[in-house]
Parts: C-alpha cells; sequence; structure tokens
C-alpha cells in the first residue's frame, strides 16, 4: 500500500469562520488571543477527521506583521499560544501526529517579490525557525517569488528538520513574481527539502500544474484552497471580503486530490476553506488504497530511497 501524508486544511480560514465577533488584520492569531478554545477545537477536528500533520496557528505571527499592529512584543507570547492549543487538541484525541511549524510569506500574502535582501529575510525566517523549534517538521507555504522561498529554506535547514515547501500559483501558470514553476523548483532544489509543492490556489490550476511538478522533483504534493478569488486580499484588502467556493465540496475536492496522486504526489491535504469535512472524505475515501502518514515519516522514507 502506498504512503501518503495528509495534511490538515485550512487552518486559519476554519478559526476565522468560527469566531465570535473578531475582525482583524492578524486574522485566526487574533482569535487565538481571544478566543483561545476554537484554535483547540479546530485542531482536534482536523485530527478527528484523519490528517496526520498539523499546522501552527502562527501563519500571521511574523515580526513583519506584528510590528504594522504594534505588537512585535508579543511574538514569542503568541507562538507558545499557537503550541498550547495544538498540544492540547492532541492530548484530546490521543492522536499521534506531527506538529508542523510555520513558515508563511512575511507582509503578505499574494504579493510578488518583496524589496529586502537575501539576509534580511532569512534573519526574520531563522527567529520564526528557533520560536517554533519544537515543532517535528516545517511547511513553507504560500510562496509567490524565489527570493523569499530560498531565504526560508536556508532558515528551516538550519534546524536540521523536515521540511517542505509550497509555491502559489496565478491562473497564468507563474509565480506572482513571475517566475516559472520551472525557475522555483530549480531555486531551493539545492537545500534539498523533503518535499516541494503547491498550495492555496485553485485546485483546478493545481491539477493542471502537478504533471510537471512530479518531473521536477522527486517528492511533490499539493494543497488547494476553495476561495472564489483572493484578488481583494492581494490588494492589501481585509480576509472579511473572501468568498468560499459553494461548488467545491469534499466529493468534488477528492477528485482533484485523486488526480494529483495519480500523477505521482505524495502529499495531500488543503488549504483555505478546505474544512474538516473535507479531510474526513478524502480520509475515507482513500482508506483501502492509501497509507496516511505523517511528514516526518515521508522524510524518513525518503532518505532510505
Amino acid at each position: 500500500m502506498q504512503s501518503v501524508v495528509l495534511l490538515d486544511g485550512g487552518l486559519g480560514q476554519e478559526i476565522y469562520r468560527r469566531a465570535r465577533n473578531v475582525s482583524s488584520p492578524l486574522w485566526s492569531v487574533a482569535v487565538m488571543q481571544e478566543q483561545p478554545e476554537v484554535v483547540t477545537a479546530v485542531h482536534a477536528d482536523f485530527i478527528r477527521a484523519g490528517a496526520k500533520t498539523l499546522t501552527l496557528n502562527t501563519y500571521t505571527a511574523t515580526p513583519s506583521r506584528l510590528r504594522k499592529q504594534d505588537m512585535l512584543e508579543q511574538l514569542a507570547t503568541i507562538h507558545q499560544q499557537a503550541f498550547d492549543a495544538l498540544r492540547r487538541a492532541i492530548e484530546t484525541t490521543g492522536a499521534e501526529v506531527d506538529i508542523a511549524g510555520c513558515l508563511p510569506p512575511l507582509a503578505a500574502s499574494y504579493q510578488g517579490k518583496p524589496p529586502r535582501s537575501f539576509e534580511d529575510l532569512r534573519d526574520e525566517y531563522a527567529l520564526l525557525a528557533r520560536l517554533q523549534g519544537s515543532a517535528d517538521v516545517f511547511l513553507i507555504e504560500t510562496m509567490t517569488n524565489t527570493l523569499e522561498a530560498r531565504a526560508a529554506c536556508a532558515a528551516a535547514s538550519d534546524l536540521g528538520k523536515p521540511y517542505g515547501i509550497a509555491f502559489r500559483l496565478e491562473a497564468n501558470g507563474k509565480l506572482k513574481s513571475g517566475e516559472t514553476l520551472a525557475e522555483a523548483v530549480a531555486a531551493v532544489t539545492c537545500y534539498a527539502p523533503t518535499a516541494v509543492m503547491l498550495n492555496c490556489c485553485d485546485p483546478e490550476l493545481m491539477t493542471a500544474a502537478m504533471p510537471a511538478l512530479v518531473g521536477m522533483y522527486s517528492c511533490t504534493g499539493g494543497y488547494a484552497n476553495a476561495f472564489k478569488s483572493v484578488e481583494t486580499l492581494a490588494k492589501g484588502g481585509s480576509v472579511d471580503a473572501l468568498e468560499a467556493r459553494e461548488d467545491l465540496t469534499p466529493a468534488a475536492y477528492i477528485a482533484h486530490v485523486q488526480q494529483w496522486l495519480a500523477n505521482g504526489a505524495t502529499v495531500v491535504g488543503g488549504c483555505c476553506d478546505i474544512t474538516p469535512a473535507h479531510i474526513r472524505h478524502m480520509a475515507n475515501v482513500l482508506a483501502d488504497e492509501f497509507e496516511f502518514i505523517r511528514f516526518s515519516k515521508l522524510a524518513l522514507q525518503v532518505a532510505v530511497f
């Protein structure tokens, strides 16, 4: 039976959707500060759905973002809160899962190449990696340019833990920076990430690109979003304006996932607005054909191979 890593789904959006009267540029981090029980409940639901690797709720907790909100002094506290929330969920469910540290875009999602040096970006990622140093693995997510991607890989590599990197593609099949997927993969290959993936783009776009990605790297995967559009957020708007696609039901989403797996992907899950119901359906439908494993176990298999 083939082994496949099953990640969780759209953690931040699920937390934000369930929250009571919270509206903030810090998104699910703001919820965690006011309603930590919501974060724990979402983690637990993804675990019960079948996810084997759970990401910390730290996507917007970067120094760059917190500085804009005059909250930089809370950086370490927020990261500890994220660990506490996920560990409570693990204790509640009694599951054996990986905790994945999150290394996201530092200033905002869906942007192009940042006007910063490699060294400056690497230092900020290194700080985030240290704050999440007790995580089992790391996921570098929603990368839109190779400069930021290389900086994140450099920081993650220094910890010596398994990590994956995921790029976001635009409708034209390229990164927001204008770089091609082939250029993106080539830029990070020297860092030897455990997996190179796609995330937070339309599943249709991911399905079209997956065969090419599988041909570029030894271990690949993907986890798509279910947004109608991210243009409002890309232009500086609030996550409150984002809308979920009504047509992307669990059954519709798994049809794409099955195609990624058929193409050779070995890591699957969901991004924004992919719910515990989507992950549960995925786990149920694929259970007879695949063994679901943690990301850290995949890293061991890659090393042996």
